[in-house]
C-alpha cells in the first residue's frame, strides 16, 4: 500500500475506552461550546443575545451528548480526508436522530417543548429537518477533525489524581442545575415559549 493511500485511512489512535472523567469533561466542554453556538445562531437570526437552553448555567446538554456520541464512534480512530463522507453521514444520522428523539421525548413524556420546526422546509415530525440533518453532519465533521482533539489536549492538562474529583463535582452541579431549572420552568412555563420563539421577546 502506498504512503499516499495510507493518509486516507482511519488510523488507530488509542485503544482505551473513554473513562468516566473523560466522558464528563468532554460532555462539559461540548455543552458549553454548544451554548455559545446556540447564542450566536439566535443572535444572527433575531439580532439580539438571548439566553439559550433550559438550564440556568451557560451550557446546552444536547451538544454534550452529541459530542459523546461522536466520541464513542471515533474514540480510537484518527479521522482522515478519505473518511469525511463516512464521518459526515454518521454525524448527520446519529445527531439528527438524537435531536428528533429528544424533541419527541420532551414533548410526549415530559410535556415540554424545547423547539419546534413545524412549517419548516422538509421537517421531520416537527423536531428536526433535512437541512438541520445536513447541518449536524457539517458540525459533527468539523467537531471530529478540529474541536475534539483540542478538548482532549485540555483534558490531558488536568492532573490525573484530580480528574475524578472534578468530574464528580461537575456532575453534582449539572444535577442541581437540572432540578432547580425544572422547578423554575414548572413555576414559569412561559420560559419555554421564549426558548422556542426567541424572536417574540425582542
Amino acid at each position: 500500500m502506498s504512503k499516499s493511500s495510507k493518509n486516507f485511512e482511519l488510523i488507530k489512535l488509542d485503544k482505551h475506552k473513554p473513562t468516566f472523567a473523560e466522558i464528563v469533561l468532554v460532555f462539559t466542554f461540548a455543552a458549553v461550546m454548544g451554548y455559545f453556538v446556540e447564542t450566536g445562531y439566535v443572535f444572527l437570526s433575531v439580532g439580539k443575545i438571548v439566553k439559550r437552553g433550559m438550564l440556568t448555567g451557560p451550557y446546552c446538554p444536547i451538544y454534550g451528548f452529541g459530542a459523546l456520541i461522536l466520541y464513542y464512534c471515533f474514540y480510537d480512530m484518527k479521522p482522515t480526508k478519505g473518511k469525511i463522507p463516512i464521518i459526515f453521514g454518521v454525524a448527520s444520522l446519529l445527531l439528527g436522530s438524537f435531536e428528533l428523539l429528544c424533541g419527541l421525548g420532551f414533548k410526549h413524556v415530559l410535556n415540554i417543548e424545547m423547539w419546534n420546526y413545524s412549517g419548516k422546509f422538509l421537517n421531520i415530525l416537527n423536531y428536526t429537518t433535512v437541512p438541520i440533518l445536513i447541518g449536524w453532519g457539517l458540525l459533527g465533521t468539523f467537531y471530529v477533525f478540529f474541536i475534539h482533539p483540542v478538548i482532549l489536549k485540555f483534558i490531558d492538562l488536568v492532573p490525573k489524581k484530580f480528574m475524578n474529583k472534578i468530574a464528580i463535582i461537575i456532575v453534582c452541579v449539572f444535577l442541581c442545575d437540572f432540578l432547580i431549572s425544572t422547578n423554575r420552568i414548572n413555576i414559569h412555563p412561559e420560559i419555554l415559549t421564549d426558548l422556542v420563539n426567541p424572536q417574540d421577546i425582542i
